[in-house]
């Protein structure tokens, strides 16, 4: 086993105990949430319709949209701040909170104008996303403190407790009733109090210093304004898609897009784990070896594109039977597995808060992506998503490796 660690160390060019010890964990974290997030799945394929599942992932879509009034951002903001010793964390959730409301404004005038079009679900529906949408990611920033800390195990245990308890709650709400409001509040209540308990533990037991950063705050909002069209492009395919073919079709893309969703946020764990040592380290040296070692991982990531497209139609003939639709759409999304890997560029600007750079890739990507998805989407529907989000990526990963090169 020592062999092994130690030719993928050489062959990679990283520190495989760095990577087992905090990979371990973040990789537990992860196989945990893809397993709570694939049974919830399963929950929903088959215990409520077609319907009144893309029904409520419009709303949760909305609310995607509108947790960027949140500064979701300010997390990355924290971590690297944490990792160079600041550890304050009042400041960035007061900040989080405080910002919110403008999501809270925003819930409340959706809701108004559904109840003045006569549906009143989704009325009382964004009643209920206003009301908790300032707490709903806000109290995490203790989790961005343990990644900072380097706390991987800590951040893991408390991370599944977190997802233990939301998903317990929509589990048991979908075997008792399809009523959206209250799968809804399953939904919310949940999330809301567990993070704010775990963070008042975090903080009581890890005792973080009161050193502040005079950079996070401002640092968080820039990274969280530079976000803002991505927040409403990546959901603008489900917005249009329900739009134009309802909540049926809007189902069948989600349940397309659930298994590459799970793929992308396992693979983070190596984002997660680059970002404090890039913080660390100086830009010179990581812009050495970065792109040699991107593209062994892009080499990896082949095969385990080619195994997904085969075994694609046998995972969803036996836990989403209903969805068979989604099988040729989600085999050609697994293509954009093998963009991932640039994504550690995005962490390395990340780290080194290079501002002007995140500001050029993010807003040229989103102006990329929001005219694809509007023009793929109204000719094709369903398809036009998937071709839009294909293209997209591969524009993206082209961005990022030519502003990588420039960084001088």
């Amino acid at each position: 086993m020592k062999r092994i660690s130690q030719y993928f160390g050489n062959f990679f060019g990283v520190n495989m105990n760095y990577l087992i010890g905090g990979g371990f964990w973040l990789g537990l974290d992860q196989i945990f949430s893809a397993g709570t997030s694939m049974v919830l799945t399963v929950a929903f394929a088959n215990l409520i319709s077609q319907e009144a599942y893309g029904t409520y992932r419009y709303i949760l879509s909305i609310f995607g949209i509108l947790t960027i009034a949140t500064l979701p951002n300010m997390n990355i903001a924290v971590l690297t701040s944490v990792a160079r010793g600041f550890e304050n964390l009042s400041k960035a959730l007061k900040s989080r909170i405080e910002w919110g409301f403008i999501g809270t404004i925003a819930g409340f005038s959706l809701a108004g104008f559904y109840f003045y079009q006569g549906n009143n679900l989704l009325g009382y529906a964004f009643i209920i996303m206003a009301v908790f949408l300032p707490f709903t990611d806000s109290f995490n920033v203790f989790l961005a403190f343990f990644r900072g800390r380097k706390l991987f195990r800590e951040q893991t245990l408390y991370s599944i407790i977190i997802k233990s308890v939301s998903a317990a709650a929509l589990i048991a709400t979908l075997f008792l009733t399809e009523n959206l409001l209250i799968i809804l509040l399953a939904f919310f209540i949940p999330y809301v109090l567990s993070r704010v308990f775990l963070y008042w533990l975090a903080v009581k037991k890890f005792s973080p210093n009161n050193e502040v950063d005079p950079n996070t705050i401002s640092y968080g909002k820039n990274l969280s304004l530079l976000q803002f069209l991505g927040f409403v492009v990546n959901y603008l395919d489900n917005l249009l898609i329900f739009y134009y073919l309802g909540p049926i079709s809007l189902a069948i893309y989600t349940m397309a897009m659930a298994p590459i969703s799970k793929f992308q946020k396992a693979f983070s764990i190596l984002p997660d784990l680059a970002l404090p040592k890039f913080s660390e380290r100086p830009a010179e040296e990581i812009k050495k070896y970065l792109i040699k070692r991107i593209f062994k991982l892009f080499i990896f990531i082949i095969p385990i594109v080619a195994v997904y497209i085969l075994i694609a139609p046998m995972i969803f003939d036996f836990f989403l039977p209903k969805y068979h639709d989604s099988i040729f759409y989600t085999q050609l999304l697994s293509l954009v597995f093998l963009c991932l890997p640039f994504s550690l560029i995005y962490t390395f600007m990340q780290s080194k808060a290079m501002q002007k750079q995140l500001y050029i890739y993010n807003i040229s990507i989103r102006i990329i992506q929001l005219i694809l998805t509007v023009i793929f989407v109204g000719l094709y529907g369903v398809m036009g998503a998937v071709i839009a989000r294909l293209i997209f990526q591969l524009a993206a990963t082209s961005i990022l490796f030519v502003i990588f090169k420039a960084v001088k």
